[in-house]
């Protein structure tokens, strides 16, 4: 991910049939990897029947502003999505992200991967780190 210089597409073991393209998930932390993911997801949300695109933070206005930009973003290519903002309150992002793919029953999600250096990632973990160890969606990623 980090030297292609293109999107990957990760598929959980349990994953028997092809990839469906009914309700797409997008991560949004207004990053550049963030950008970068929505950029390249764009093929597979244009064939989606819904799009969410959420924000798992403390609730900051700026990132319901944010969120509500990439909106605009969307609606401005044809695409009809909606917007949630998510409260970690102490819980581990990865774990929001995938608890609320869950609730949707989502088929794809897309979203920034690595956004921190790689040493503080191994260190400490991270979203990406706990998307990929526990997925059980399809998941498309850009660095």
């Amino acid at each position: 991910m980090f030297e292609s210089g293109r999107p990957i597409l990760v598929v959980p073991s349990i994953q028997k049939d092809g990839i469906k393209l009914g309700c797409i998930l997008v991560c949004w932390d207004g990053s550049r990897t963030a950008a970068r993911a929505l950029a390249d997801s764009m093929p597979f949300l244009e064939r989606a029947k819904s799009i969410e695109v959420i924000n798992v933070g403390n609730g900051r206005r700026e990132d319901e502003e944010s969120l509500a930009a990439v909106g605009r973003h969307l609606a401005r290519h044809g695409l009809n999505s909606s917007t949630k903002a998510l409260i970690a309150d102490g819980s581990d992002v990865a774990n929001v992200i995938l608890s609320h793919a869950a609730d949707l029953s989502a088929d794809l999600i897309v979203m920034g991967g690595y956004g921190h250096s790689r040493l503080r990632e191994f260190v400490l973990g991270g979203v990406t780190r706990g998307i990929l160890d526990t997925m059980t969606v399809p998941v498309l990623m850009s660095h």
